[in-house]
Protein backbone atom coordinates (compact mmCIF):
# COMPACT_ATOMS: atom_id res chain seq x y z
CA UNK A 1 0.00 0.00 0.00
CA UNK A 2 1.59 3.29 -1.11
CA UNK A 3 1.49 6.16 1.34
CA UNK A 4 1.00 9.79 0.45
CA UNK A 5 4.02 11.85 1.48
CA UNK A 6 1.91 14.88 2.39
CA UNK A 7 0.06 13.37 5.40
CA UNK A 8 3.23 11.65 6.57
CA UNK A 9 5.20 14.90 6.37
CA UNK A 10 2.42 16.87 8.08
CA UNK A 11 1.94 14.34 10.88
CA UNK A 12 5.70 14.04 11.44
CA UNK A 13 5.78 17.78 12.15
CA UNK A 14 2.49 17.90 14.11
CA UNK A 15 3.35 15.28 16.71
CA UNK A 16 6.64 17.01 17.47
CA UNK A 17 4.92 20.37 17.89
CA UNK A 18 2.25 18.81 20.11
CA UNK A 19 4.90 17.12 22.28
CA UNK A 20 6.84 20.35 22.63
CA UNK A 21 3.70 22.27 23.51
CA UNK A 22 2.97 19.81 26.33
CA UNK A 23 5.95 21.37 28.11
CA UNK A 24 6.18 24.86 26.59
CA UNK A 25 2.60 26.10 27.04
CA UNK A 26 2.32 25.38 30.79
CA UNK A 27 5.90 26.62 31.30
CA UNK A 28 5.04 29.87 29.53
CA UNK A 29 1.95 30.27 31.71
CA UNK A 30 4.02 29.76 34.88
CA UNK A 31 6.63 32.23 33.63
CA UNK A 32 3.99 34.88 32.88
CA UNK A 33 2.33 34.44 36.27
CA UNK A 34 5.64 34.70 38.13
CA UNK A 35 6.82 37.63 35.97
CA UNK A 36 3.62 39.52 36.79
CA UNK A 37 4.15 39.05 40.54
CA UNK A 38 1.74 36.17 40.95
CA UNK A 39 2.33 32.85 42.65
CA UNK A 40 2.10 29.24 41.59
CA UNK A 41 -1.37 28.29 42.75
CA UNK A 42 -3.32 25.06 42.90
CA UNK A 43 -5.41 26.27 39.97
CA UNK A 44 -2.30 26.95 37.90
CA UNK A 45 -0.77 23.56 38.68
CA UNK A 46 -3.98 21.60 37.99
CA UNK A 47 -4.81 23.48 34.79
CA UNK A 48 -1.20 23.13 33.62
CA UNK A 49 -1.31 19.38 34.28
CA UNK A 50 -4.65 19.07 32.47
CA UNK A 51 -3.32 21.00 29.48
CA UNK A 52 -0.09 18.96 29.40
CA UNK A 53 -1.92 15.64 29.68
CA UNK A 54 -4.26 16.52 26.81
CA UNK A 55 -1.29 17.60 24.68
CA UNK A 56 0.46 14.30 25.50
CA UNK A 57 -2.73 12.49 24.45
CA UNK A 58 -2.65 14.54 21.26
CA UNK A 59 0.96 13.52 20.70
CA UNK A 60 0.03 9.84 21.06
CA UNK A 61 -2.91 10.28 18.67
CA UNK A 62 -0.78 12.06 16.08
CA UNK A 63 1.94 9.40 16.30
CA UNK A 64 -0.75 6.74 15.89
CA UNK A 65 -2.13 8.54 12.82
CA UNK A 66 1.41 8.82 11.44
CA UNK A 67 1.92 5.08 11.80
CA UNK A 68 -1.40 4.53 10.04
CA UNK A 69 -0.48 6.96 7.23
CA UNK A 70 2.76 5.05 6.74
CA UNK A 71 0.72 1.87 6.32
CA UNK A 72 2.14 0.14 9.38
CA UNK A 73 0.26 -2.98 10.46
CA UNK A 74 -1.61 -2.65 13.76
CA UNK A 75 -0.93 1.08 13.83
CA UNK A 76 -3.81 1.79 16.21
CA UNK A 77 -4.68 -1.39 18.09
CA UNK A 78 -2.04 -1.07 20.82
CA UNK A 79 -2.74 2.64 21.45
CA UNK A 80 -6.54 2.70 21.59
CA UNK A 81 -6.96 1.00 25.01
CA UNK A 82 -4.40 3.42 26.49
CA UNK A 83 -6.16 6.43 24.95
CA UNK A 84 -9.55 5.21 26.18
CA UNK A 85 -8.11 4.88 29.69
CA UNK A 86 -6.33 8.29 29.52
CA UNK A 87 -9.56 10.16 28.90
CA UNK A 88 -10.68 9.66 32.53
CA UNK A 89 -7.61 11.20 34.22
CA UNK A 90 -7.86 14.02 31.66
CA UNK A 91 -11.50 14.69 32.57
CA UNK A 92 -10.68 14.47 36.29
CA UNK A 93 -7.85 16.99 35.94
CA UNK A 94 -10.09 19.38 33.99
CA UNK A 95 -12.82 19.15 36.63
CA UNK A 96 -10.30 19.59 39.46
CA UNK A 97 -8.77 22.60 37.69
CA UNK A 98 -12.21 24.16 37.15
CA UNK A 99 -13.04 23.71 40.84
CA UNK A 100 -9.69 25.20 41.89
CA UNK A 101 -10.13 28.17 39.54
CA UNK A 102 -13.63 28.73 40.88
CA UNK A 103 -12.46 28.50 44.49
CA UNK A 104 -9.59 30.90 43.92
CA UNK A 105 -11.89 33.31 42.12
CA UNK A 106 -14.45 33.23 44.94
CA UNK A 107 -11.88 33.43 47.74
CA UNK A 108 -9.62 36.04 46.16
CA UNK A 109 -12.03 38.64 44.80
CA UNK A 110 -11.81 38.32 41.04
CA UNK A 111 -9.40 40.55 39.19
CA UNK A 112 -8.09 40.34 35.69
CA UNK A 113 -4.48 39.31 36.29
CA UNK A 114 -2.12 36.63 35.05
CA UNK A 115 -2.75 34.82 38.35
CA UNK A 116 -6.37 34.21 37.26
CA UNK A 117 -6.14 34.38 33.46
CA UNK A 118 -3.30 31.87 33.01
CA UNK A 119 -5.07 28.93 34.73
CA UNK A 120 -8.33 29.81 32.95
CA UNK A 121 -6.60 29.85 29.54
CA UNK A 122 -4.78 26.58 30.27
CA UNK A 123 -8.06 24.96 31.29
CA UNK A 124 -9.79 26.29 28.16
CA UNK A 125 -6.99 24.87 26.00
CA UNK A 126 -7.26 21.52 27.79
CA UNK A 127 -11.02 21.33 27.26
CA UNK A 128 -10.66 22.28 23.59
CA UNK A 129 -7.96 19.63 23.14
CA UNK A 130 -10.22 17.06 24.80
CA UNK A 131 -13.07 17.91 22.42
CA UNK A 132 -10.70 18.01 19.43
CA UNK A 133 -9.29 14.56 20.11
CA UNK A 134 -12.12 12.61 21.72
CA UNK A 135 -15.19 14.05 19.99
CA UNK A 136 -15.19 16.59 17.17
CA UNK A 137 -12.25 17.80 15.10
CA UNK A 138 -12.05 21.49 15.96
CA UNK A 139 -8.78 22.20 14.22
CA UNK A 140 -9.52 23.11 10.62
CA UNK A 141 -7.04 25.88 9.90
CA UNK A 142 -3.94 23.84 9.18
CA UNK A 143 -5.06 21.71 6.25
CA UNK A 144 -6.74 23.09 3.12
CA UNK A 145 -9.25 20.23 2.70
CA UNK A 146 -10.43 20.50 6.31
CA UNK A 147 -10.80 24.28 5.98
CA UNK A 148 -12.75 23.93 2.71
CA UNK A 149 -15.05 21.38 4.34
CA UNK A 150 -15.75 23.75 7.22
CA UNK A 151 -16.39 26.88 5.14
CA UNK A 152 -18.52 24.97 2.62
CA UNK A 153 -21.13 24.48 5.32
CA UNK A 154 -20.54 20.79 5.89
CA UNK A 155 -19.42 21.65 9.42
CA UNK A 156 -17.21 19.78 11.81
CA UNK A 157 -16.53 16.07 11.57
CA UNK A 158 -15.91 13.43 14.20
CA UNK A 159 -12.32 13.33 15.36
CA UNK A 160 -9.93 10.69 14.07
CA UNK A 161 -9.58 9.26 17.57
CA UNK A 162 -13.36 9.05 18.05
CA UNK A 163 -13.64 7.12 14.80
CA UNK A 164 -10.75 4.83 15.71
CA UNK A 165 -12.22 4.11 19.16
CA UNK A 166 -15.59 3.33 17.59
CA UNK A 167 -13.95 0.98 15.05
CA UNK A 168 -11.83 -0.68 17.76
CA UNK A 169 -14.91 -1.29 19.95
CA UNK A 170 -16.83 -2.81 17.01
CA UNK A 171 -13.96 -5.20 16.34
CA UNK A 172 -13.66 -6.41 19.94
CA UNK A 173 -14.96 -9.92 20.54
CA UNK A 174 -18.29 -10.01 22.36
CA UNK A 175 -18.22 -11.25 25.94
CA UNK A 176 -14.44 -11.00 26.21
Amino acid sequence: MATSPSPVRRLTTYWKIEAGNAVLIPALAVYLVLKSGGTISTALVLSGLACSLLLVIGTIVLRMMLRKARGEANATEDRIPLLIWMRWPAIALCVAAAVAIGAEWINGSPELSAQFVAPAVLLLLAVLEYINYYHIQLQHFDHARDWQRLVSGRGFRRSHLAREIERWKREQPRGA
